[in-house]
């Protein structure tokens, strides 16, 4: 009995052995059929960022193509308040923060591995069924168009390919939210664009701003801020008010205007209830005509004295904010002063 037992495990040692000599073989096989072979450490070391120096800095379009749709971008030379405008799928001022941060973490972008861009690695990274694809256009038109793949989420990278380079690389993972952006996302909701810290003066009136009746005034001298009697106000609260009037957003933006609707936001930006004029550090002036609460506005479901309309000088069509905001406006100089 023991003897038989000894050959018996003398017998599956050996068969163990095989099996395992057998499946390491497969193993390899396997990993050298369907894995590229990684290029060389100099080759890697070349492209240890997917773009040159400064490459990015020279990107005049940008369009991103996800799941929720194409955006097309295009960087604005004439408009200091707004650096990206979109131009499709609609044509309006961008959410320029987020394309600038798209373009920064690309720019940071760091390869882990370089493989070869053949059939079986395309298919294996779902190159083939990419879902997310960034072209990037700089002035002479040059494109460089990138497709991202498979995410590999114990390590939180991905697999993108570049059209012009006949390789895909193995990335950190840059593009987790690239797939989830839409419309709202890109659009610049802001009211106030400009720069509130360069401010000299900040003027509300009731009414048009040509009956000269204001109703608070905030100017600034010497670094110290001065109502329309020329007393001191609070730095503080006037920063702060500031602040308040920068995180404004609207969540409804009329970019598409009807004959009927046309006229009728005409008509309530020919009787304001405020008109606000501020005076930029440039000498440059900005004007915001403020509707008094709307009761309707053909084609849009709004309720009823529930919004207003605001019209900045510096944007081609108005916005609607709700009244929540209303009294924002409605200031004078007594909260504010020393």
């Amino acid at each position: 009995m023991f003897i038989r037992l000894e050959l018996k495990k003398s017998l599956l040692s050996t068969w163990m052995t095989v099996s395992f000599s057998i499946i390491l073989f497969l193993t390899g096989f396997y990993s050298d059929f369907f894995q590229a072979p990684i290029k060389s450490k100099a080759r890697l070391d070349r492209y240890s960022s997917l773009f040159q120096p400064g490459q990015i800095l020279g990107v005049r379009q940008l369009i991103l193509k996800n799941n929720l749709g194409t955006f097309h971008f295009e960087k604005t030379a004439t408009d200091p308040d707004t650096q990206w405008k979109m131009i499709s799928p609609r044509k309006i001022p961008a959410n320029s923060s987020l394309v600038k941060n798209i373009l920064q973490k690309l720019n940071d972008v760091k390869i882990k591995s370089v493989h070869t861009h053949d059939p079986i690695n395309i298919a294996n990274y779902a190159l083939d069924t990419s879902t997310l694809e960034i072209t990037l256009i700089d002035s002479n038109e040059k494109s460089s168009t990138l497709k991202f793949g498979l995410i590999n989420s114990l390590d939180n990278s991905t697999y993108v390919s570049l059209k012009e380079q006949n390789s895909i690389y193995h990335i950190n993972n840059v593009s987790k939210k690239f797939n989830s952006y839409d419309l709202s996302d890109f659009v610049d909701s802001r009211i106030f664009t400009f720069d509130l810290t360069s401010i000299n003066s900040f003027t509300i009136f009731r009414g048009k701003s040509s009956k000269k009746q204001v109703s608070f005034q905030a100017k600034k001298k010497n670094g110290a801020w001065y109502g329309k009697l020329d007393l001191p106000l609070k730095t503080e609260t006037i920063l702060s008010f500031f602040g308040e009037l920068s995180d404004l957003r609207s969540s409804f933006i009329i970019d598409k205007v009807s004959e009927n609707l046309h006229s009728e936001i005409e008509k309530y930006l020919d009787n304001i209830k405020f008109e606000i004029e501020v005076v930029h550090g440039d000498n440059k002036i900005y004007r915001y005509k403020i509707s008094s609460l709307i009761r309707s506005l053909p084609g849009l479901n709004l309720n009823k004295r529930e919004n207003f309309i605001i019209k900045p000088s510096n944007r081609n069509f108005p916005y609607i904010l709700n009244k929540k905001f209303f009294n924002l406006f409605n200031q004078n100089d007594r909260k504010f002063r020393k």
